[in-house]
């Protein structure tokens, strides 16, 4: 082949590659210019969300609860902040490890292409050094966004709980406009309850990036979506009833005081010691300090009103004489052996917390001194499968249905349970005999008790126990929740009157063990509940309604570790009756009032 051949198949060839490459450049260009423009669009614009405001959380007389304020957050777009050198100046800026940025970076909080809160509640000063800096930061954002404020005192963490990141697990689940679930969950408390009426619609802007993965402004030509804020959430808490509890708690380590409307099951405070301080949780906790929480002897992280179990001591005394009288064992006359501090059930003396006894007494005379004896002995009249199930028909061993997550059951002991701990065959009778007297392995949640003797006030009707009162959407109207009835006592009205009468005398016959506190004010009716402990001393009990008479509150209090319930719970519950009962001073008009769901506003 001569040269002149080799040079024009050369340049036939060097003429085809530049024909196909023109006709691919004009097929790009005149044929694809919409994808291209499209990823060129794509890799400048990031959708970053607007947080919706979490609706406020109110009392019954429109008072702020749990409201929000604007705080900074540090967030990364994962697309634009990638290698070590990044990771590790933002773990020196924020102050935090390497490793926990990087167990940050981890939660997934949005779409791949939104940005990913690394520090919500950011300081100004840690602000400051950041956007001093920020060309050595690509990919990093820092925004506004509303964050939860919570009042201080112990017991709003139980109360409200807090908000968290959402999770993989959360993902699956879409907010009110059918977006997938993004930014801030409730995740424990009313927070976590109520989180679809609290939480809003995040909104959305459209933000310009260089090629450096810096944000330089809004994208031209996009259209922001503003948010829509959450609904507000009404209580049916007292502020000032709930001050007052909180008050007279804080003498004691640790313990819990409810208060509900026996009519309508509205819960009128609510309070439990010790506590922690929701807003620590607002703009994240490291590992060291979730540990200091999760491992505290005192279990501050406990919400002992709905998820303590405990011996119920002597105010399960009513529940067995309920038992023994709707079981036709015992009527209101009847004496039983007499009380000499002492009863020998086999070959075991099952003692009375009087030593030299109580004498000769009646049903009413038991209840109203709190004899044990009297109580060994109709216990074990009355056997364990009968007092097992009237223990369940009574509310206990199921949770009381209260507008809040992780309620406990308790444990009502039953023949099955008893096979199942001892072995088949391998207990004792004896046994119902300590059950008799709210000891051994009964074991309650105060909210269960309150429920159990507003029952009792309320002609045999137990309603279930709720926080909310009302919610506003929108359009500014309240929704109103209605009460709702949860059991009826299966007590006649002879059995109830008689059971009524027996707390009357408590409080207000000069022998009764809360005599002490009786006045004429709340002129109150219950059970003290002295609760063996084997870590301490005895759990102080007091439960009961006011008034007497015509009975519109009643309140449980527990402390824990203190003594006798006369001295340490009785006091506790008969204030808070006082102060619900005295005449009420005018706070200005009331933002949500319905009679229907409160005999008092």
């Amino acid at each position: 082949m001569t040269w002149e051949v080799r040079r024009q198949i050369l340049l036939g060839a060097v003429v085809l590659m530049l024909g196909l490459l023109a006709t691919r450049l004009a097929f790009m260009q005149l044929v694809q210019v919409d994808d291209y423009r499209r990823i060129a669009n794509d890799n400048q614009i990031r959708m970053m969300p607007i947080p919706a405001p979490r609706g406020r959380i109110l009392d019954r007389h429109g008072v702020d609860f749990v409201d929000n304020r604007l705080s900074y957050t540090v967030a990364v777009l994962p697309t634009d902040f990638r290698g070590e050198k990044p990771r590790t100046r933002l773990a020196d800026a924020l102050g935090v490890s390497r490793e926990d940025l990087v167990a940050r970076l981890r939660r997934r909080s949005g779409l791949p292409m939104e940005p990913l809160s690394v520090q919500h509640d950011a300081d100004s000063r840690m602000i400051a050094r950041l956007e001093e800096r920020i060309e050595e930061f690509p990919g990093v954002v820092i925004e506004t966004e509303p964050v939860r404020e919570y009042p201080i005192p112990p017991w709003a963490g139980h109360l409200f709980g807090y908000v968290r990141e959402v999770g993989e697990d959360d993902m699956k689940r879409t907010d009110r406009s059918g977006a997938p679930l993004r930014g801030l969950v409730g995740a424990s408390g009313l927070e976590k309850r109520y989180d679809d009426v609290l939480r809003g619609i995040d909104g959305v802007v459209y933000r310009q990036v260089n090629a450096f993965g810096q944000v330089t402004g809004p994208m031209p030509g996009y259209q922001t979506v503003p948010p829509t804020p959450g609904e507000d959430l009404m209580l049916a808490v007292d502020a000032d009833l709930q001050r007052l509890a909180d008050s007279l708690l804080s003498a004691y380590v640790a313990g819990t005081v409810v208060a509900m409307d026996i009519h309508s099951g509205a819960v009128l405070c609510f309070v439990t010691r010790p506590g922690f301080d929701a807003n620590t949780f607002s703009g994240g906790m490291s590992s060291a300090e979730w540990a200091g929480l999760r491992d505290d002897s005192l279990h501050p992280l406990l919400n002992r009103a709905a998820m303590g179990v405990y011996p119920p001591g002597s105010t399960a005394k009513l529940l067995t004489a309920a038992a023994g009288l709707d079981a036709g064992v015992v009527t209101e006359s009847d004496h039983f052996g007499a009380c000499t501090g002492g009863y020998r059930f086999g070959n075991r003396v099952f003692h009375c917390w009087r030593p030299e006894g109580h004498g000769s007494l009646t049903l009413l005379g038991a209840i109203e001194q709190s004899c044990d004896v009297y109580f060994y002995q109709l216990g074990a009249r009355i056997g364990l499968d009968t007092w097992s199930q009237a223990a369940t028909r009574a509310g206990f061993g199921k949770p009381t249905g209260i507008d809040l997550p992780g309620e406990a059951a308790g444990v009502v002991p039953s023949r099955a349970y008893f096979d199942r701990v001892y072995g088949k065959g391998e207990w004792t009778g004896s046994l119902v005999v300590n059950l008799a007297i709210g000891q051994g392995e009964f074991g309650v949640t105060p909210l269960q008790l309150l429920v159990f003797y507003a029952a009792m006030a309320n002609d045999g009707l137990a309603m279930k126990p709720h926080l909310a009162l009302a919610t506003r959407g929108p359009d500014g109207h309240w929704a109103y929740v209605q009460p709702e009835q949860s059991f009826q006592l299966p007590y006649s009205a002879s059995a109830l009157l008689l059971l009524r009468e027996g707390c009357r005398r408590v409080v207000q016959d000069p022998s009764g063990t809360a005599h002490a506190i009786y006045d004429d004010v709340s002129r109150m009716a219950g059970k003290t509940g002295t609760a063996q402990n084997p870590h301490g001393n005895e759990h102080a009990w007091f439960v009961g309604y006011a008034p007497a008479e015509a009975p519109q509150i009643a309140v449980v209090a527990l402390v824990e570790n203190a003594g006798h319930g006369s001295t340490y719970a009785a006091p506790i519950c008969r204030a808070i009756a006082k102060a619900y009962l005295r005449p009420p001073v005018d706070k200005g008009p009331v933002t949500v009032a319905d009679d229907s769901l409160s005999s008092r506003p």
